[in-house]
């Protein structure tokens, strides 16, 4: 049977994900009244250098950039697709009427 984690103050804990920029995604463990400031929760993952930080968003920025280039060429090869489509069916309808 696992037991569950008590906060500093003795009260039961459950896992939470901090959503505050200076810790986006960490995990801690927190009770009911840590939000009210009683020094209640503790970290479970480290935290994370800025340097970090500046890797993790170089990398993002990277692959955002990679997939915007791959939706680009995307459109296009759309659009040439598309044209070719028209003036073989123009020329298809210019062969039926003048034949």
């Amino acid at each position: 049977m696992r037991m569950q984690p008590l906060c500093y103050c003795g009260v039961a804990a459950d896992l939470k994900m901090s959503r505050t920029p200076t810790n986006p995604g960490r995990r801690f463990l927190g009770c009911r009244r840590y939000e009210i400031g009683e020094g209640c929760g503790r970290w479970v993952d480290p935290a994370i250098e800025e340097e970090h930080y500046k890797t993790l968003l170089a990398a993002l920025i990277k692959k955002s950039d990679r997939c915007y280039c791959q939706r680009s060429q995307g459109r296009w090869k759309l659009r040439v697709d598309a044209i070719i489509i028209v003036v073989v069916l123009v020329l298809m309808l210019a062969i039926m009427l003048f034949v």
